[in-house]
């Protein structure tokens, strides 16, 4: 060998998927606590994968100051897309081995006052792959399916709350978090208004029972201006100026402002999407798995 010349060894061998699926969990769940829930594990061995991990690759791969997480690093960064590509083609190469499993139907509810695109196209793919598999979907209200979930109607399911409370059970988990925002077609002080015009869902929805609740709380009188349990209805109305609705972030349009503390409204705070899982039986938690994965951010 040349002097001054040099050859990295590093040929991936000795990554294992669970170092993998540990730092996909820490990063897309934003610490070590939650991603310990959703994968039963604790923090100190996600700790112990994610540095045998960085040791492996031969950088950091998440900025940590005094034992907390302050983001990715720009290799984590980079690592994050592929890592996740790796897990979900695991997942589908696995559930293709096992195609007798497939030969089956999985009854999913999803909710339909929320934006799930990307769910859509999740599905879409899964049941490309694995055509013999049938998947019959109920959309409705959170209320609704968590009913059905109760009358054993539906194997799985997709419901929204408010974020905040912990999640650890072996049925439930979180799929998702977002901030929600107060939004109307244009800027609007709620200090001028004598009643906020309020674009929302029918009875039963969080975010209903938040707005009044946010709203009874600072005394501002409101009435129901546009009532629907269709997303695409309610994101429609704001957007053509019929009242003020609170959309999670993924939701937002261009057409649409965004009003904050300065326009004098209410603080609002995240919902999450938590994914139920009546059925344990193989097929239904690699579905789940699946989900988790294609639909974390």
């Amino acid at each position: 060998m040349k002097q001054g010349t040099s050859t990295n060894h590093f040929n991936g061998r000795s990554i294992t998927l669970e170092q993998l699926r540990a730092f996909v969990f820490v990063a897309t769940h934003g610490g070590f606590a939650k991603a310990g829930e959703e994968l039963g594990r604790t923090q100190s061995t996600l700790s112990f994968s994610i540095k045998r991990l960085e040791d492996d690759i031969g950088c950091r791969l998440i900025d940590r100051r005094q034992g907390h997480i302050i983001g990715l690093t720009d290799e984590g960064k980079q690592l994050l897309p592929a890592a996740k590509e790796i897990l979900s083609r695991m997942t589908q190469a696995l559930q293709l081995v096992k195609k007798f499993q497939l030969r089956s139907k999985i009854a999913l509810g999803v909710p339909n006052d929320f934006s799930i695109t990307k769910l859509h196209k999740a599905i879409s793919w899964y049941l490309t792959a694995h055509p013999e598999l049938k998947i019959e979907i109920t959309a409705a209200s959170s209320l609704t399916l968590s009913a059905l979930l109760e009358k054993q109607q539906l194997d799985m399911a997709i419901t929204k709350e408010i974020a905040g409370r912990p999640i650890n059970t072996n049925d439930k988990s979180i799929l998702l978090v977002e901030p929600l925002h107060w939004v109307a077609s244009e800027a609007l002080n709620f200090s001028e208004l004598q009643e906020i015009p309020l674009v929302i869902f029918p009875k039963g929805c969080v975010i209903r029972q938040y707005a009044t609740k946010m709203l009874d709380h600072v005394n501002k009188p409101y009435f129901f201006s546009y009532v629907s349990s269709s997303f695409e209805d309610i994101r429609s109305a704001i957007s053509h100026g019929l009242g003020i609705g609170l959309l999670p972030r993924s939701a937002l349009t261009d057409d649409q402002c965004v009003l904050s503390t300065k326009h004098g409204v209410p603080s609002a705070p995240a919902i999450q999407l938590i994914l139920h899982v009546a059925d344990q039986s193989d097929l239904h938690t690699h579905f789940a798995d699946y989900l988790r994965l294609s639909l974390s951010d």
